[in-house]
């Protein structure tokens, strides 16, 4: 048995992200759902405090 550490999992990020960043604009894979909530930068701590007490699964921060 051994341990294995990973960043981003099996990812090649220089080509993997702007594959996933096509398919996103293309409409063919939807990653809309997968965001619970919309903040803005000054609500960050609001919202690590959200996800530590489990209310919420993933927080994007806009900047409008």
């Amino acid at each position: 048995k051994s341990i294995i550490g990973v960043y981003m999992g099996n990812t090649i990020s220089d080509i993997d992200i702007p594959l996933y960043a096509d398919l996103y604009r293309q409409g063919r894979i939807n990653l809309d759902d997968l965001i619970s909530n919309r903040i803005a930068l000054s609500e960050i701590n609001e919202g690590y405090e959200k996800l530590e007490k489990g209310e919420t699964a993933r927080s994007v921060v806009v900047f409008d």
